[in-house]
């Protein structure tokens, strides 16, 4: 009586070397059974493991079907150190292709893919030039704007032609620290819009200063406008959606997280008659 084979042979498809044979998984790998004589045979092989990631069947179905996998974030190098590259079936050997991550929208100027580079986020076109020497495309987000990271959220808000939210850590060129929203110029450039909203005293711009909600003309002499709001009241920070409600509804809605010596407290904050923030 013969045995149950345990280990069933498990053919993955057509060798794309050659043609005519299966391939087959083995004990070391995945490998090509066509084999007449010394003189034609195959020597197609995928190892099962390529730069300390493990070749399961579905990854050596791509390498086989496509000759081209998905990109791989988790590549080891000898070092340790680990980088991101699809792995590509070229020349008989399996090769890294490295290749930018991409972010899911695209370029709102040309429809082209957004590629995630090392200092920004750009069109794939963007380093490409015509016969003038011009760039094919300008969408270019840096992943550092005044000092502070633009995370790939950011980018995507910006790229979908949306203002960013108010956004902390800006700093200018005296140091000194400045919140702002961010937009995407028609021209692909980033710019800064810090205006908050319209000023509710005497029709000015607020714009978010470093300790206060500002009025612009602060320093016209002839309107001379003194209306603020802090930016923390009562330790509390005052964020500056709360502080468009105030300016624009004249009152907010109820208000955790305020404190003083006796605790934690909730309040509205409103805009008196004489222009005065006050808690009710």
């Amino acid at each position: 009586m013969s045995e149950t084979n345990s280990n069933p042979i498990v053919k993955l498809g057509i060798c794309p070397k050659c043609g005519k044979g299966q391939i087959i998984k083995g004990s070391i790998g995945y490998s090509c059974n066509h084999f007449k004589s010394i003189d034609d045979k195959c020597t197609f092989n995928i190892y099962k493991e390529y730069f300390g990631k493990e070749i399961t069947e579905d990854i050596a179905l791509q390498l086989i079907e496509k000759g081209e996998t998905e990109v791989f974030t988790d590549l080891t190098k000898k070092d340790g150190g680990t980088f991101s590259a699809s792995l590509r079936y070229e020349d008989g050997f399996i090769k890294p292709h490295f290749k930018n991550e991409v972010l899911e929208t695209e370029c709102p100027v040309c429809g082209n893919e957004i590629e995630v580079l090392a200092n920004g986020y750009a069109c794939s076109d963007y380093h490409k030039k015509d016969e003038a020497e011009n760039r094919l495309c300008n969408v270019y987000i840096s992943k550092t704007i005044a000092g502070r990271s633009i995370s790939k959220r950011e980018a995507e808000t910006l790229l979908k032609g949306e203002k960013t939210p108010f956004l902390n850590g800006f700093t200018n060129k005296n140091g000194k620290p400045f919140s702002s929203r961010l937009f995407l110029e028609e021209n692909g450039g980033v710019s800064f819009d810090s205006v908050l909203c319209k000023c509710p005293k005497c029709g000015g711009d607020m714009y978010v200063g470093e300790k206060a909600y500002n009025c612009s003309n602060f320093r016209n002499d002839e309107i001379k406008c003194n209306f603020s709001i802090w930016r923390e009241i009562s330790h509390r920070e005052i964020t500056p959606e709360e502080a468009l409600t105030l300016c624009e509804e004249k009152i907010t809605p109820t208000l955790s997280g305020f404190s003083n010596k006796e605790g934690n407290f909730e309040r509205k904050l409103t805009i008196s008659d004489d222009f005065k923030i006050i808690m009710v």
